[in-house]
């Protein structure tokens, strides 16, 4: 199938709240997003566009001098039945995420997180990616 696309569009909401237990701050996030793309167009696409919900919690402690430690998960809606395989179930995507911040004066973080994406779609058929590793390292300049 040459030549499909597939996008989304986001509405989303956020807020940190900094008077949290024990004075660590917490963040929020919650949004729709509109969208025609399988597991954000890495499944390829889905029949139609349609509205998925997403949402994120993450708690940030204080490290050692000016460090910081951020513990999240996230949950986000798929579209549950690719294009052309209506018979496929692909399920909710959550994720567990840690983000170390060694100091924010340096700009530099290192993730890591584990996605739960799409095991057993079928009873024949499992994509082998229910839990998937993921680490990072990034420096804004």
């Amino acid at each position: 199938m040459g030549g499909m696309t597939d996008g989304d569009i986001y509405a989303v909401a956020s807020k940190v709240v900094t008077q949290a237990i024990k004075k660590v701050p917490i963040v929020l996030n919650a949004g729709v997003r509109g969208t025609n793309a399988e597991l954000w167009g890495m499944g390829g696409n889905a029949p139609g566009w349609q509205a998925r919900g997403f949402g994120a919690v993450a708690f940030v402690f204080k490290g050692p001098k000016a460090s910081s430690l951020i513990l999240g998960s996230e949950v986000a809606q798929q579209p549950h039945h690719p294009l052309e395989f209506p018979t496929l179930n692909i399920p909710t995507t959550l994720t567990y995420c840690m983000r170390i911040v060694p100091s924010a004066k340096h700009k530099l973080n290192v993730d890591f997180g584990v996605a739960q994406i799409a095991g057993q779609v079928l009873p024949t058929v499992n994509l082998q990616a229910r839990h998937r590793f993921g680490a990072q390292v990034s420096y804004g300049f």
